[in-house]
């Protein structure tokens, strides 16, 4: 439901709440379970290491649940992925994309434009020789 407009809508705060509850539930299910209090978490998550890019990337589902402009970041991010995803599958399963997803333009590339002719000029000729093979059958019955 999220999109890349300036303005929020209701929804995304409704959602967004939901995703703060998932997050500290799953959160303080987790500290339990490693035996981590939540100071002990709180020094962890302040520390140099937990300010490294690849700590951040993976720390960001957490600290999007503190942060709305972060959340609909990351799931406007999300949806284009989802879009992304979606597109490819349909590219794979159909071979071409509809044009309704192209915007009207020709997607086959000028090889793919190439063997189609070639291909239709085959399929011509298969059913020139098979219509006058018909032709002669018919003719020696």
């Amino acid at each position: 439901v999220f999109d890349d407009e300036e303005e929020s809508k209701l929804s995304y705060t409704e959602i967004y709440q939901e995703y703060q509850a998932l997050v500290e539930k799953l959160l303080e299910d987790y500290l339990k379970e490693v035996g981590i209090n939540e100071e002990k978490f709180q020094e962890a998550f302040s520390s140099p290491l937990a300010k490294t890019h690849t700590s951040q990337a993976v720390l960001q589902t957490v600290l999007a649940a503190e942060d709305f402009r972060l959340f609909k970041k990351m799931m406007v991010q999300k949806n284009i992925e989802m879009q992304l995803q979606a597109i490819r599958i349909i590219k794979e399963r159909n071979g071409v994309l509809p044009d309704c997803l192209t915007e009207g333009s020709d997607v086959f590339s000028e090889i793919e434009q190439e063997e189609m002719k070639i291909l239709r000029e085959v399929l011509r000729k298969s059913k020139e020789e098979y219509e006058i093979e018909q032709e002669r059958k018919r003719t020696e019955e």
